[in-house]
């Protein structure tokens, strides 16, 4: 769906519709309609990208809404070389980050694709770089005021890229302070308030406009009700109709229990996510020993402690979207970090084994550097096996969107015309494949599936299997008062929708 909705996204703008949407995936901030402003819940930069690459190629073919996210991602190694190189007691042994960075493990599937993942990775990774590691002394006394300059960049493109990519701007004032404070002398006092001037202009040099489209729709620098995503007691209730019951209240009676449980549920799966993605299971020791010895130094301080926010944001604030793929694409963040503290914890085992055991230094390095790649290209091939592939002769990957074709070509023969506003699961998914609106199946019985068809004027419903809150209806397809079976049709049910007698 992420991957739908961004190249949707892209595709409005290049076909001159700009920044709205043909369908609702979400019912947060109260639409009255389609089309609807776009980028409500989700940021609009992998959009943006997406559209910059269909213009470049003056085509709407997806290969051009991937080629950016495909060229960006060969900054990642070259963003790890830099980064081991400035680590590494031996720089010689960069290469392994860069190696680690080309053959990525799980997230090989993601790179390429109109998504979060690289534009996240290049910003934290060059976050570190220009906040810790990068030489400006050539600028004499505009040092900081260009580092923080640049700074304010980064973190624009990073919340033009995720809507917690906010929390790198107050990790840039941090930067800023930390650089400036204590304030005892008038000159560090200017520096500070320069800066932080500087810092805000790099930083509005890329969102600025975002904030005045936000005041112009919604009157506000934040599109209304992305807060009732605090309340969620199930992560279902995110497609809520209505959903106005989603507040502090309703989420105190959902018991402290059960607020404990789902914290702790997503503490270990966000967990094994770091283990399994992060850290390709071998380089966590290498990782964690490379944090203790180089534990003195600001920029692994920092890295982990902007680590630990994300993994606390997506485990105690956002528990159900934090364990559902938040924290997997907010942890992105720190990934090139985290590749090159594998190469200097890697360096740190072999130089303590040099001393107990007299390894060559080179030759070890080397080869469990390469053992590691080959680690990452063995989980590589078999995640892509699984999750693109699959079994079956016909890759798993695109059956979702090929099912969607299928079933609007029998929409037209059943003579549901193609301006027909639709309810589904995945409203992104289907206008990509049939450039047809629709609007989300909201969470609950099917009460609250009429009451959104009723209120925006959906005509039919396609009821798929996963979709959990209907399964009864799903496995016993009927007339209802309100509902026309029609037919089961490549394994979806189609029903009419009729008028509500009220």
């Amino acid at each position: 769906m992420d991957v739908a909705y961004y190249t949707v996204g892209g595709l409005q703008i290049f076909e001159g519709k700009g920044f709205v949407e043909p369908y609702l995936w979400n019912y947060l901030s109260e639409p009255k309609g389609l089309p609807f402003p776009a980028f409500t819940y989700w940021m609009p930069l992998p959009s943006l990208l997406a559209f910059f690459g269909m213009w470049i190629g003056r085509s709407a073919l997806f290969f051009w809404a991937k080629l950016p996210f495909i060229l960006l991602t060969g900054l990642l190694p070259v963003l790890s070389v830099y980064m081991a190189r400035c680590l590494l007691k031996n720089p010689g042994y960069a290469w392994i980050a860069g190696g680690l960075a080309v053959i990525p493990g799980i997230y090989i599937i993601y790179l390429p694709l109109p998504e979060t993942f690289v534009p996240y990775m290049i910003g934290g990774g060059l976050f570190v770089i220009v906040a810790f590691l990068a030489n400006f002394r050539w600028l004499g006394n505009w040092d900081s005021l260009q580092r923080f300059f640049l700074l304010g960049l980064i973190a624009g493109w990073m919340h033009l890229t995720r809507a917690d990519g906010l929390l790198w701007l107050f990790a840039a004032a941090g930067i800023v302070i930390g650089r400036t404070y204590p304030w005892n002398l008038p000159d560090k006092l200017r520096v500070a308030i320069m800066g932080t001037v500087v810092l805000l202009a790099g930083y509005l040099v890329l969102t600025g406009a975002w904030y005045y489209r936000n005041w112009l729709f919604f009157g506000g620098l934040f599109p209304p009700g992305n807060t009732k995503s605090l309340w969620l007691t199930d992560y279902n209730e995110l497609y809520s109709y209505p959903n106005d019951h989603l507040n502090f209240s309703y989420w105190l009676k959902s018991g402290w229990e059960a607020i404990f449980k789902a914290r702790v549920n997503a503490l270990g799966i966000n967990l094994q996510n770091f283990l399994a993605v992060q850290g390709s299971v071998v380089l966590v020791p290498l990782i964690l020993l490379a944090i203790w010895s180089r534990r003195k130094l600001a920029m692994v301080k920092f890295g982990i402690l902007m680590w630990g926010v994300i993994l606390g944001i997506m485990t105690i604030v956002f528990p159900f979207a934090g364990s559902r793929g938040g924290f997997l694409h907010s942890g992105a963040a720190t990934q090139i970090f985290f590749w090159v503290m594998a190469v200097v914890g890697l360096e740190q085992w072999i130089l303590w084994m040099r001393k107990i055991r007299g390894w060559n230094l080179s030759f070890a390095i080397s080869l469990f550097g390469l053992f590691l790649i080959l680690v990452n290209t063995g989980i590589s091939i078999w995640f892509f096996q699984q999750r693109v592939l699959g079994g079956g002769n016909d890759p798993i990957w695109n059956r979702s969107i090929e099912r969607y074709q299928k079933v609007a070509q029998r929409l037209g023969e059943l003579r549901i015309t193609n301006d027909a506003l639709g309810m589904v699961n995945n409203p992104p998914g289907y206008y990509w494949a049939t450039r047809m609106p629709s609007i989300v199946i909201p969470d609950g019985d099917i009460n609250h599936s009429l009451a959104a068809a009723s209120k925006f004027g959906a005509s039919y419903l396609l009821l798929e299997q996963d979709q959990e809150n209907l399964i009864d209806l799903y496995q016993n397809p009927k007339d209802s008062s309100n509902l026309q079976y029609l037919e089961t049709f490549n394994n979806v049910h189609i029903f009419l929708v009729l008028p509500r007698a009220d």
